[in-house]
């Protein structure tokens, strides 16, 4: 199994529960966003040397990654939005993309789009590059599931049903073609299992719901190769909420927890 963590941190210092996150769930690669609040030395001791936080010549902006140390992992590309990095687990290839997309209340959808666009560019051009489409696309797009930033072709061309990508991982609009993503979403997000979405929201006429923010999108390649996505709302024994929605002095988002399968 590779077991992917995506948290927004909400500039907390919470290298405790960072740790016991990883640990618990074993994660293999942990992406942040909003992390100016960690030390980023004391969560490697915490994690017994044995993980280590991947940088580059240019220093992380909006997200960053820790990774155990026998993953072999470099830093592809850093841009004010994304990261991109490729992988080799010993078994897969993969590229992945760590993103904090715009937000909502002081960006427009055609800002994140823009975004995107440059984003699924250059994800494209390292798939040629490495020849390998084991593509990842994690972090916190600031839009939910059906927004038009994931599911237009000028977005992420994401569909939300696996039959349709195993289908086609294309589709064609105005004589251009253009490479889907799947969102495995819909398929774990539950009242029976209270998945309900990663941010709550109170909106100023007292609408009360979750957002679905925190999401992954993988190429057809990996779309069988998911085999649970969770929200956490507890870490250990240690609850992520408080009443209805996230403890603030923890962070405002739930993390992220992503587990695929690895097949040749």
């Amino acid at each position: 199994m590779l077991n992917i963590l995506f948290w927004n941190l909400n500039r907390n210092d919470i290298e405790d529960y960072i740790a016991e996150c990883i640990g618990e769930h074993e994660i293999d690669i942990a992406v942040f966003a909003e992390y100016e609040g960690v030390k980023f030395p004391s969560l490697e001791r915490k994690l017994g040397g044995k993980y280590t936080r991947i940088t580059g010549i240019e220093s992380d902006k909006k997200v960053t990654l820790v990774a155990k140390k026998t993953l072999a992992i470099r830093k592809v590309q850093t841009t004010n939005r994304y990261n991109l990095y490729s992988f080799d687990t010993g078994v897969k290839k993969y590229i992945l993309a760590g993103v904090h997309l715009q937000d909502i209340r002081n960006y427009s959808a055609a800002d994140r789009e823009a975004t995107i666009r440059d984003l699924k560019s250059n994800i494209e051009k390292n798939e040629d590059s490495f020849k390998c489409t084991n593509s990842i696309v994690i972090g916190d797009f600031n839009a939910n599931p059906f927004g038009h930033e994931l599911t237009s072709v000028h977005g992420f061309n994401a569909v939300l049903y696996r039959d349709i990508i195993e289908k086609s991982d294309t589709n064609k609009f105005e004589d251009m073609i253009y490479k889907r993503f799947y969102n495995p979403i819909l398929h774990y997000i539950s009242e029976e299992t209270k998945m309900y979405g990663s941010l709550y929201n109170t909106t100023n006429d007292d609408t009360k719901y979750w957002y679905c923010l925190d999401q992954i999108l993988v190429r057809k390649e990996l779309a069988n190769s998911i085999k649970n996505m969770q929200y956490l709302r507890k870490i250990n024994a240690q609850n992520l909420i408080k009443s209805v929605a996230p403890k603030r002095n923890i962070s405002d988002h739930l993390p992220l927890v992503v587990c695929l399968e690895e097949t040749k």
